[in-house]
């Protein structure tokens, strides 16, 4: 059973790495002077919303997916991943919070979160900027580290009783 989610955990922490830093090389191309352009692949109305973004938000995109691919790659070793799931968590969370402009926004965002707009899921897909994704997606990466957590549990219980 925990070969099952050992694999599917791995997965998604590769997965979910790769896509932070797709965001954060997204964000730095375009904040950076490079030679780049990256408004033909995520359109023009986006490439504004990212050249709003700063660098310790890029920064912190760019933790996030190192701590995720870490996390997999502990877990591939079978040793303590959950603390570096919840060190990338932090990162991303870090940034959502920088990026809501505070602390005291980004709470006040998350309590005017509307519960039954999960019902309709279409009509939130439209509007991928709404507090309901975003804590959407939140609770997501909480569920893939519920995963991790069980799995670092298992594999505890199991080096305890090798050793006794």
């Amino acid at each position: 059973m925990t070969t099952i989610l050992r694999l599917l955990a791995i997965l998604a922490l590769l997965a979910l790495a790769l896509i932070v830093w797709a965001a954060a090389f997204a964000v730095t191309a375009s904040i950076a002077p490079l030679p780049i352009d990256v408004g033909a692949i995520v359109g023009a109305d986006n490439l504004e919303v990212l050249k709003s973004v700063s660098w310790p938000e890029a920064a912190l995109w760019w933790g996030g997916g190192l701590f995720f691919l870490i996390a997999s790659i502990r877990l591939m070793r079978r040793t303590q991943a959950w603390f570096m799931w919840l060190l990338g968590f932090a990162c991303l969370v870090g940034r959502w919070v920088l990026g809501q402009g505070g602390a005291d926004q980004a709470l006040s965002a998350v309590q005017g979160v509307d519960v039954s707009a999960y019902l309709k899921p279409e009509e939130l897909l439209g509007d991928m900027t709404a507090p309901e994704v975003q804590v959407g997606r939140f609770g997501v990466i909480l569920l893939l580290g519920l995963i991790v957590l069980i799995v670092d549990v298992a594999d505890r219980v199991h080096w305890k009783r090798e050793e006794g």
